[in-house]
């Protein structure tokens, strides 16, 4: 199933300040034994953004506590909406238990002497004749829904001295492309950058998300969202990055901060 068709699948009900959906997680967008973040976290935001009053997202704090899969369970609350921001809590579980604990901020622009710009984008965006990347056999399913453009010399588990990761991203599917959560979906998609030091395959999983939107709507051309990721510390099986994300026209529109757990 895609994107577009998994929301549709899975109607947000609920009134006053709560809000639920329940669904049955597809294995198409697994990795492992548990359901892909950025699908789990897309899932959550469902539930929460009716519950926003018409306020575009500011910023996401998500904890991943545990696998999810199978029958899974979402539900939304108001914690608090004032003037201009509203904070909405949402948690997602299934039969393995808790899975998603999530905490957006809503809140919309307003004007302000202070204008300083994101980071320009590293990479042109891709042409219209690139080809995306063709992933090995035992990559994570969840890779199948969605097409990469490289755009660095370093890859995961090819032995790189610099845990670093730049590619553009976008859903396979073209009705996916412009969905509401299409960009919360793939904004997780490139493995830990640490995981490009490594080499050979190691188990890694995300802990901690925290993603913060800088534009009202972020909108890009055919798609194409460009990821970056750059771990600044590894050690005690953890490790933690810096994300980036830039639209096709070189605008940043998001950044992000996440802690990993390593096997290795």
């Amino acid at each position: 199933m895609t994107l577009a068709e998994t929301l549709q699948s899975a109607p947000v009900t609920g009134d006053g300040g709560r809000r639920a959906l329940s669904l049955d997680f597809p294995e198409v967008w697994t990795q492992g034994r548990t359901g892909y973040g950025g699908m789990t976290s897309a899932l959550c935001l469902a539930a929460a953004r009716d519950l926003a009053d018409g306020r575009p997202l500011r910023s996401a704090l998500i904890a991943f506590v545990g696998p999810s899969a199978g029958r899974t369970e979402v539900t939304a609350e108001r914690l608090r909406a004032g003037r201009t921001a509203a904070s909405i809590r949402a948690r997602l579980s299934s039969a393995q238990g808790p899975g998603v604990e999530a905490v957006f901020t809503f809140s919309a622009s307003r004007d302000s002497v202070l204008h300083q710009p994101g980071p320009a984008a590293p990479a042109e965006p891709p042409g219209p004749d690139a080809r995306p990347l063709a992933f090995p056999d035992g990559s994570p399913r969840f890779i199948s829904q969605l097409d990469f453009v490289w755009a660095c010399d370093t890859a995961p588990f090819m032995g790189s001295e610099k845990p670093y990761e730049l590619s553009w991203v976008r859903h396979s599917d073209p009705a996916s492309r412009d969905h509401p959560l299409a960009l919360v979906c793939l904004a997780d998609a490139l493995a830990p950058a640490v995981s490009t030091m490594l080499t050979g395959f190691a188990p890694l999983s995300s802990m901690t998300w925290m993603i913060d939107f800088l534009v009202d709507e972020p909108a890009t051309e055919d798609g194409w969202w460009l990821l970056e990721a750059r771990a600044d510390h590894a050690g005690g099986g953890h490790s933690t990055q810096d994300m980036t994300i830039w639209n096709t026209a070189g605008h940043c529109v998001a950044k992000g901060r996440q802690m990993v757990t390593v096997f290795a």
